[in-house]
């Protein structure tokens, strides 16, 4: 019988959830210009978090996916000159105002929680 997570773990797993979400908008806003495949977004996640926010395959594409429901990024193919063609995220108009919007507001959390210390 397998246990239920602990209120802690559960937690994590949330907020950690949320943050990727944004750490992905961030990404993705950052290389608006030529936009930004799978493969660079993970690397950028690991590399820029010193693998704090590490991803694998099965966590990262599930999460683009949902964000191009919610119409915030959209996706190009490009050809590879490695393999088969691959896709290119870019942040729509929504997007952007979105990663805009949870900026600030996790600005503003960051400065309350910061207060509260």
């Amino acid at each position: 019988m397998r246990k239920a997570p602990s209120f802690e773990d559960s937690w994590k797993v949330e907020i950690r959830r949320g943050i990727l979400q944004y750490a992905i908008l961030v990404i993705v806003s950052r290389h608006k210009d030529d936009g930004i495949h799978g493969y660079g977004i993970a690397r950028e996640l690991e590399k820029k978090t010193d693998g704090l926010l590490e991803v694998k395959e099965g966590t990262l594409y599930p999460i683009l996916h949902r964000l191009r429901k919610e119409r915030l990024l959209n996706v190009r193919t490009e050809k590879s000159e490695a393999g088969p063609v691959r896709k290119v995220y870019v942040l729509t108009g929504d997007g952007d105002r979105v990663y805009r919007e949870l900026t600030r507001i996790l600005g503003s959390i960051y400065e309350k929680l910061e207060a509260l210390r």
